[in-house]
């Protein structure tokens, strides 16, 4: 087992990571915001106003569910996903809409749907790309202006939800987004198991690999009781060789 990690080694688990993470190698998990809901088109404004309200749900959230609830959401009830409906509506009067397919779990998430609409609506017309447009398409001029906007944006300015939203419109929404893909998320309880176990000390990882390291510590390292010195799903983790229960 490996007593160190060098930056040799942080790189050949980064690289093993992404390229599981992509490829359904993390215990069948795969990014699940990159399907698309039936009838969209990846990279428009109907799809990055799905993206936006979604993400900003996600935190802390099991996303596999959250993101197959919105897929069949929004292909029967596209009406809540349109900015403009939203800015204009009572948390109230779509609340059962939002709870029965599992997107809302309680009242707040209801408020924040209709509220990320709303500001949407008021920055940007309604138009993602046209808030992107407005700080040219650069990550951290996009994270500057929420963290001066958090009344306007009070869940999306998150210092996690910000950069995961931004990488997520970059990657999922193929928007020229520059510098998204390393902008600073601080580390979830599921992404710190796992960089403890690969004897790695972190706050922050980048957005690029922070949804990897997550679901490594999710469905993986989470199955290793306190006690036990080896993982017991060691033989089926990419990255086993470089973890302190793993083995070579």
């Amino acid at each position: 087992m490996n007593t160190r990690n060098t930056a040799e080694q942080r790189t050949a688990v980064r690289t093993r990571l992404l390229a599981a993470y992509a490829n359904q190698g993390l215990w069948g998990e795969t990014d699940p915001a990159w399907p698309l809901p039936e009838g969209m088109a990846r990279g428009d404004d109907h799809h990055l106003a799905y993206l936006t309200l979604v993400y900003g749900l996600s935190g802390g959230r099991d996303p596999e569910p959250l993101w197959q609830a919105a897929r069949l959401t929004v292909a029967i009830d596209p009406e809540l996903f349109d900015p403009q409906f939203l800015a204009y509506a009572k948390p109230a009067d779509f609340a059962d809409r939002l709870r029965g397919p599992g997107i809302a779990r309680k009242k707040s998430d209801v408020t924040v749907w209709q509220r990320l609409g709303q500001a949407l609506v008021m920055r940007a017309g309604g138009s993602v790309q046209q808030l992107l447009a407005d700080q040219a398409f650069e990550a951290p001029r996009l994270l500057a202006m929420l963290q001066k906007s958090k009344t306007t944006f009070p869940v999306l300015s998150g210092p996690q939800t910000a950069p995961r939203w931004l990488h997520g419109l970059a990657h999922v929404g193929e928007q020229p987004i520059s510098g998204a893909a390393r902008l600073p998320v601080p580390v979830s309880p599921a992404a710190r198991r796992a960089l403890a176990s690969l004897m790695v000390e972190a706050e922050q990882v980048s957005a690029e690999i922070f949804p990897a390291l997550d679901a490594l510590g999710r469905l993986g390292c989470q199955q290793r009781p306190a006690a036990q010195p080896t993982c017991p799903v060691a033989a089926s983790c990419p990255v086993a060789a470089y973890c302190q229960y793993g083995e070579l």
